[in-house]
């Protein structure tokens, strides 16, 4: 999915992702994924993340699954409590912050910043963005009918919509303090003075939880980025292929070693092929969107609990979503440390559990290796408890250790740091020795990934010569082994079979972990078990209105300008073009003062728009419609159907104040 600014000359103001269809090019949503061999959606919400949190190792920080609840937010079913019921029906927002369990075999599904969902229980909906590798972008997707009684209808939403808020095709969120949700103190007191139990999901927490929200959005934006990135930047062909199997393979060599820079100077060919063809494409750089909203405090100037319910849901054009948001930043991609980012960002396609068992696996394999011979100063505590040991090898290396004792026996230890080739590698602990006379063998324990040098190699054990107890010398020997060869062999095979065109794994395709992993682990000895299908495919949500007849000529330029969202069968946004043309006029004339408000928008500079104008900022025709004939004529037309002249310019009273836009329900 290549933005639509990026190719421009100049830096682009804002980023705005093309919409696409509705319905996924390719594959399904990771929600459809989720709901596989599921009868239907489950009722009620606590039941559906219930269902969700049994993918995730529940010894995480809230489960993996972060949960906030949001009464005075900035969504489109903001208002469907009515605003003076907010607090009574907050909207709950939860995403999928965790990893699956440690244990979670191959063919896992990986949730961690794939899955969003939104509930508003007077709304029957919920609002869910999910991941889809096989397209390489997010669903946008909507659960209608979702209540007590109710028949869940699973389908896809118009993406045009969602992207007039979600410009970059992903999830957003506030930045801190997250003063709209419930870990605001202010909203805390009433949401609790509501007397709701609100489904009886953990909604009393700190600002831990939205920040975990906040940084798995930062996260998933940048998923567009690398799949560009993956497709584009390495290429066609067979450069192409190779340069994709060299990113796949340092990629998974970063996460083995632990997210520990490795060493990318053996990879020339591979950095000047990236670059040189990232420069080219994107001469200016790739804008990286913004996935944050101004932090928005919905009690500022508010000094007692019944001030008006409806000027504090109503969101000005500072805080509002619709409003174009500057890039974070134009990645330029010009040297090493752009390669690395890029490769950090591949890596974060694989989940924890796939790495440990890749990890397992390499670590079961005799492969060759090489021992690396120190020299250790030894120091022990005052009683005779603990010896450290700091160490050193001819080569610069450094060892800095700490063994535990009881009497003249070691009881494991840890290696506190490890210095080779220049570079930290880390800090890992050590099991209780083994012995062969007179060594003693601390095997590295196995609960987190194998020790490893910037090359790859695995530290498997430290070999330990005991000092006499007078002595303040010791040697030590560090085994290593180069047991990243057979994965490199399996990354190589699936080049190969790509190139042959057995595979299409390594194409200028999205990344997509189902289809790469699956052949490295056969490779390394396991076969994955089979994932079942989602469900089949759901229709669109809400289809648009069919209509037989031509519009009249003076309805025309709001079905040009106003359909694509208005015309659905839908509270949120309001339905003013759905129905015969007597019941559209209708609708216009209930709300022309509201809708005259946001085309008066469009005559004021962004700074000084107290609403976001309509059509929104990120609309496809919107760049135009502050000088076209369309905004004369719709003015025009409402204040025909109103009555009464309307506004062109700044109107003399507030937003909040003019009546809702209600219309007219079709015959």
């Amino acid at each position: 999915m290549v933005c639509a600014t990026t190719l421009a000359a100049a830096p682009p103001t804002t980023v705005i992702e093309p919409p696409g269809d509705n319905l996924p090019p390719a594959g399904a949503s990771l929600f459809d994924h989720v709901l596989a061999g599921e009868p239907t959606v489950p009722f009620p919400i606590t039941a559906l993340l219930q269902h969700i949190a049994r993918q995730l190792d529940a010894r995480q920080a809230n489960g993996g699954l972060s949960i906030v609840l949001i009464p005075l937010g900035r969504s489109l079913q903001r208002h469907a409590a009515g605003d003076v019921e907010a607090f009574r029906y907050p909207r709950v927002v939860a995403a999928v912050t965790g990893e699956p369990p440690a244990q979670a075999g191959a063919g896992h599904l990986y949730l961690k910043d794939r899955l969003y969902i939104a509930y508003h229980e007077k709304s029957t909906a919920l609002e869910v963005i999910s991941y889809n590798e096989r397209a390489g972008r997010f669903e946008f997707q909507l659960v209608r009918d979702y209540r007590a009684g109710g028949r869940p209808q699973v389908g896809y939403a118009d993406r045009a919509l969602c992207l007039a808020c979600h410009h970059n095709a992903a999830p957003i969120f506030s930045r801190q303090s997250w003063d709209e949700t419930s870990a605001s103190p202010p909203v805390a007191a009433r949401l609790a003075a509501a007397g709701q139990d609100f489904y009886g999901l953990p909604w009393r927490h700190g600002v831990d939880v939205p920040d975990a929200i906040d940084n798995a959005t930062a996260r998933a934006n940048l998923f567009l980025v690398a799949q560009r990135l993956w497709q584009q930047a390495c290429g066609e062909g067979e450069a192409g292929i190779a340069c994709r199997a060299a990113s796949l393979r340092l990629a998974l060599r970063y996460r083995l070693a632990g997210e520990r820079p490795i060493m990318l100077d053996g990879e020339r060919g591979f950095i000047d092929h990236l670059l040189a063809n990232w420069r080219q494409r994107w001469p200016a750089g790739i804008a990286i969107a913004d996935p944050t909203l101004p932090n928005r405090q919905p009690f500022a100037d508010v000094t007692h609990a019944g001030d008006d319910p409806h000027r504090l849901a109503d969101v000005p054009a500072a805080f509002d979503p619709l409003a174009l948001r500057a890039p974070l930043e134009h990645w330029r991609g010009r040297d090493h440390a752009d390669a690395r980012r890029y490769l950090h960002l591949l890596s974060q396609f694989f989940s924890q559990a796939d790495i440990r068992l890749l990890d397992h696996q390499l670590a079961g394999r005799a492969v060759a290796g090489r021992t690396l011979d120190l020299t250790c100063t030894t120091r022990p505590s005052a009683d005779g408890s603990r010896l450290d040991l700091d160490c050193a090898a001819t080569d610069g290396s450094r060892l800095l250790a700490r063994l535990d004792r009881a009497g003249a026996r070691y009881r494991g230890g840890s290696i506190d740091r490890l210095v080779l080739a220049g570079q930290d590698v880390g800090a890992v602990a050590l099991a209780p020795p083994g012995t062969d006379g007179k060594t003693q063998h601390f095997h590295l324990q196995r609960g987190t990934l194998a020790l490893r040098s910037a090359s790859g190699e695995a530290i498997r054990k430290l070999v330990l010569v005991p000092p006499d107890a007078a002595a303040t010398t010791a040697t030590a020997r560090l085994e290593l082994a180069a047991d990243l060869a057979p994965l490199d062999a399996a990354v190589d095979e699936l080049a190969r079979a790509t190139l042959a065109g057995r595979s299409d794994a390594l194409d200028a395709l999205p990344l997509r972990r189902d289809a790469v992993l699956p052949p490295l682990l056969a490779g390394l000895g396991i076969k994955p078990p089979h994932r079942p299908a989602p469900p089949a495919m759901p229709v669109l949500a809400v289809p648009p209105a069919a209509r037989s007849t031509p519009w009249p000529a003076e309805l025309q330029a709001f079905v040009r300008q106003c359909g694509q969202c208005h015309a659905a069968d839908t509270a949120f946004p309001p339905a003013f073009l759905r129905g015969g043309d007597a019941t559209v006029r209708a609708s216009l004339a209930a709300c022309a003062p509201r809708i005259a408000y946001r085309l008066a928008m469009n005559a004021l500079p962004p700074a000084a728009r107290p609403k976001v104008p309509m059509p929104p900022p990120a609309a496809a025709h919107a760049a135009g419609f502050a000088e076209s004939a369309d905004l004369r004529a719709m003015q025009a037309t409402l204040a025909a159907l109103s009555g009464h002249p309307l506004p062109a310019t700044l109107p003399d009273r507030p937003y909040a104040s003019l009546a809702p836009c209600a219309p007219a329900r079709p015959h």
